[in-house]
């Protein structure tokens, strides 16, 4: 097959979701915020395709295109984690598809197959392709309603305006207003910054506004209709009011940590997210501030790379994966610059006084890299210490093998850099981390799932008690043992009088002791350690009430 402007995309697609596929099912299902896009999409295969619900008591706290087309696969092959994350792993792979094309049709070969192999080796990016959650399709959605905006810009058609706006409806319909304030926060200052405002108006049409508005906003009138006051408290209320607003919804100080914090979050985790390609964006960013900004499609990107930081900043809760939508833009700004490395002639090897400096400054913030979350893992966030826990466990010798690894890898890259082998440095770099990807990470969420997974606790309680057997949760559900388990399991809410003779109770291991203490429950059925919450540790017992 010839390697050209038709076919490299679809390699590119095709490589990205094998490797996705290959640990699709490696990890259980266990933080909340999974579990309960994984329970809705249960409740659409049950029938309840318009107004489902979690644990027949939450309703989504994002619009459901995602669950309708995950509930697909659940149909036909029955639910897994494979099944219930597929539309992510497609989604990611035909994003590296646009990518890569967009990049092609604006870049040229080399640098849009290097702006999608960039994209598809994030593995910021490359982790939410395993995961059932809507964003990579939000992001697919997105960025092409971005390529088509900007080619609007480029050549003034109005289906391009159309379909710019049909498919930003569509991902509004994936995941709420968050779309159509990056698009916003994209075009409007790229046209400020073309001195092009007046444009504006070419962005519009008939046929996208009522697209937009049918496909985006049709489904919350729809949703009203169905969950009434439940979806204003829940899902405009206590979902975008409450991050916007932060405790100012309640009345309450806005947020407990500083403005300070708040003003740094985003800026300082873009170098985190786009690991281990940072050094490249920002070389790539430097190179082209000799002139390449005075370009339009490079103006369009930095816009559309800082939308996120300028979009989620004033928001209460920080997380660092809503950064993702940054990455196809600055994929495609380091395109040619990676690519030019990589084509470029190697040459003979030769050190200078600067590369001699940049190496010895690799060393040695590399070496603070690895020695400071080794030494002290509560620096990290709880996501990463859990990742850097079973990375450890998986590693034969644990931290010094790990350090070892780490250390000869620092020493290579230093090398490389000192002689100024640019070309094979990204190559060696792109080569570890498709293998991180397709082995390491797959392995890491194996050797996690005995750890955190609740799973095996789930199935024991379903065959104990099956379907029409009573069941419930003492206390808050465990989302994760829900979706295993199958079926809604009410909560008792804390209350020992409702326990009767029969009923399956899940419980906390310290209520457990309590109520059996008191005569409520009889000996333990079955139990396990896991994730409680999105991170939290537990361990839960199941017992039969007296």
């Amino acid at each position: 097959m010839r390697f050209d402007t038709r076919t490299a995309p679809l390699l590119l697609a095709a490589a990205c979701l094998a490797a996705s596929l290959h640990g699709l099912g490696a990890g259980p299902i266990t933080g909340d915020d999974e579990a309960r896009e994984a329970g809705i999409v249960q409740d659409i295969v049950a029938g309840h395709w318009l107004w489902p619900r979690f644990n027949a008591d939450l309703i989504p706290d994002k619009p459901i295109l995602f669950h309708w087309i995950a509930a697909v696969p659940c149909a036909l092959a029955g639910f897994s984690e494979t099944a219930v994350r597929l539309t992510s792993a497609i989604a990611g792979a035909l994003l590296v598809a646009w990518t890569t094309r967009f990049g092609i049709e604006t870049l040229g070969l080399g640098p849009g197959v290097a702006a999608g192999a960039l994209l598809a080796t994030f593995p910021a990016f490359f982790g939410r392709t395993c995961l059932a959650r809507p964003d990579t399709l939000m992001l697919l959605l997105l960025a092409a309603a971005l390529g088509y905006a900007f080619r609007v810009h480029r050549e003034g058609r109005p289906r391009d305006a159309t379909l710019a706006l049909a498919l930003l409806g569509l991902a509004t319909l994936a995941k709420g207003p968050v779309p159509p304030v990056l698009f916003a926060c994209t075009v409007v200052p790229f046209l400020a910054w073309e001195r092009a405002l007046g444009r504006l108006r070419a962005f519009v049409t008939l046929p996208g506004v009522v697209a937009f508005v049918v496909l985006g906003a049709g489904w919350y009138a729809l949703a009203f209709a169905g969950w009434g006051d439940d979806f204003v408290r829940q899902h405009l209320v206590g979902r975008y009011l409450r991050n916007l607003a932060g405790g100012l919804a309640k009345g309450e100080a806005y947020s407990p940590k500083s403005l300070v914090y708040h003003a740094t979050f985003y800026p300082l985790h873009l170098f985190l997210i786009t690991l281990p390609w940072t050094p490249l964006i920002v070389a790539a960013l430097v190179r082209l501030g000799r002139g390449g900004f005075r370009q339009p499609l490079v103006r369009f990107l930095v816009c559309w790379a800082l939308a996120p930081v300028v979009v989620f900043t004033p928001a209460e809760y920080k997380l660092r994966y809503y950064l993702l939508p940054c990455l196809p833009a600055l994929a495609l700004l380091a395109g040619p610059f990676t690519a030019g490395l990589l084509t470029g002639r190697v040459g003979a090897p030769r050190a200078t006084r600067w590369s001699m400096i940049a190496a010895l400054v690799l060393l040695v913030l590399g070496g603070l890299g690895v020695w400071l979350p080794l030494a002290h893992p509560g620096i990290l966030a709880r996501s990463d210490q859990a990742t850097l826990a079973g990375f450890l466990a998986a590693v034969p010798g644990g931290g010094r093998a790990a350090a070892a690894i780490a250390g000869t890898l620092l020493g290579v890259a230093g090398a490389a850099v000192a002689l100024r082998l640019w070309g094979p440095l990204v190559a060696l770099t792109g080569t570890l981390v498709v293998g991180w990807l397709v082995v390491g990470a797959p392995a890491v969420a194996s050797r996690n799932a005995a750890r955190t997974s609740l799973r095996e606790l789930a199935l024991t309680t379903r065959e104990r008690f099956p379907p029409g057997a009573p069941l419930a949760f003492f206390g808050e559900p465990v989302r994760s043992i829900v979706v295993y388990v199958g079926r809604p399991i009410p909560s008792l809410r804390r209350r020992p009088e409702r326990i009767v003779p029969g009923l399956g109770v899940l419980a906390t291991d310290a209520a457990y002791t309590a109520l059996a203490g008191d005569g409520h429950l009889g000996a333990v059925l079955a139990s396990g350690s896991g994730t409680v919450g999105n991170l939290e540790r537990g361990t839960v017992v199941l017992a039969e009430g007296r």
